[in-house]
């Protein structure tokens, strides 16, 4: 209770009424013509907040109350390559113009964060870093974090088993442990881990209410700790904004797979307030062999408020409930020699994972952030964060 009236009396403290500098234009294509409902983002250098906006039927879009500084903007429409501004200076209580003209949609390039913990375009990244958008991860129609990652080059995922069964994140050829796994650049770990890695929560982390996954290949010790010597998974979330948008998909596979999933974001008026919210449910029925079936229920999504022009508090929450079957470890069968190597061939010398109907997985964990940034000057700003995080398993067999 002390942590987060400590959290509101920081928020009172530097929330103010002063008005803010203003950043308006028009999105066109390439023959002046309007584009009516494409997604402007507008990002802080000094400390990475976000403001969202959706052009209107005449392509005209607004942003107000920012608080004085650099900023990058970064404009997406369906079928046009994405536009990216930087840097952009706003005064304090001015008024600025930025007209956008979009291209033809060719190579895609994104504003990454994870590289150096601050917003960065891709020219300005010295580190291997892959970015996956949800348009990628959608048209592959990819449900989970870790078939998400197979789509990154140099990492690996190796699962052991079906659906639900134990993942691990290979990055680079290194050790689970090596790879620090974040949400919104907090750690997620598992605490009884004898690493204090996520390699007990990748199973169950569906993607519900992701705008990016961010995936750095190489040394991050010196931002995110020594799990990070392999690289670093950073999934960030979808903090809405503009008009009220979502979405809604029901599907079904082989192995009597069922998934759900909806989504709804937007924001005020005047950007005081932006909310996204996303749930999703995964259900294998059969599961590999017809006698391993799997279910996943999460949550996630995070709300916003613009406490001032340069104050913004976040609230962010993710949380899983799973229980599936698995198989048990593959067993030797008849007596082995006390010497040589022993050929391995299934159902001869051994058993290749034996199901066993008693044995069960059933896990459950929540993750919540409370996130204050500000921004007292233009060269200057400062980010609080507290973030909790508890999980249970159990295993019956």
């Amino acid at each position: 209770m002390n942590t987060y009236a400590c959290f509101l009396s920081l928020a009172l403290a530097a929330a103010f009424t002063a008005q803010g500098a203003t950043l308006a234009g028009t999105i066109t294509d390439e023959q002046s013509r309007p584009v009516s409902g494409a997604t402007e983002t507008l990002i802080s250098t000094t400390n990475g907040l976000r403001w969202n906006s959706v052009s209107l039927a005449s392509g005209a879009y607004r942003f107000d109350n920012l608080p004085a500084g650099d900023y990058i903007l970064q404009v997406d429409a369906p079928g046009f390559a994405t536009y990216l501004a930087q840097p952009i200076h706003l005064d304090a209580s001015s008024a600025a113009t930025h007209d956008v003209s979009l291209r033809v949609a060719g190579l895609r390039e994104e504003i990454v964060v994870t590289a150096s913990s601050t917003p960065q375009t891709p020219a300005e990244v010295s580190k291997s870093i892959t970015v996956l958008d949800p348009e990628e991860v959608d048209g592959r129609d990819v449900p989970d974090l870790g078939a998400a990652l197979d789509l990154a080059p140099g990492v690996r995922v190796e699962q052991l088993g079906g659906p639900g069964a134990l993942s691990e994140i290979h990055i680079r050829g290194l050790r689970p442990e090596d790879t620090a796994v974040l949400v919104d650049g907090l750690r997620l770990r598992d605490a009884s881990a004898t690493q204090a890695d996520a390699s007990g929560l990748i199973e169950d982390f569906l993607l519900t209410d992701s705008s990016q996954i961010e995936v750095l290949r190489g040394v991050g010790s010196s931002l995110y700790g020594t799990n990070a010597i392999g690289g670093v998974v950073n999934v960030i979330t979808d903090h809405g904004g503009g008009r009220m948008h979502g979405g809604v998909l029901v599907e079904g596979g082989s192995l009597g797979l069922g998934r759900a999933h909806a989504q709804l974001g937007g924001g005020s008026h005047q950007g005081l307030l932006q909310y996204s919210f996303g749930a999703s449910e995964l259900y294998v029925a059969n599961g590999v062999g017809g006698t391993l079936p799997y279910r996943d229920t999460t949550v996630q999504g995070s709300i916003g408020f613009h406490l001032s022009p340069t104050t913004h508090l976040i609230a962010r929450f993710y949380g899983a409930n799973a229980f599936g079957k698995l198989t048990s470890e593959p067993d030797v069968l008849g007596n082995p020699p006390g010497t040589g190597v022993i050929p391995a061939v299934p159902n001869v010398t051994f058993v290749p994972a034996p199901a066993d109907p008693d044995y069960m997985r059933a896990a459950r964990y929540l993750t919540g952030a409370l996130i204050l940034t500000g921004q007292p000057a233009p060269s200057l700003g400062y980010s609080i964060s507290y973030q909790v995080l508890a999980d249970s398993r159990r295993y019956d067999d």
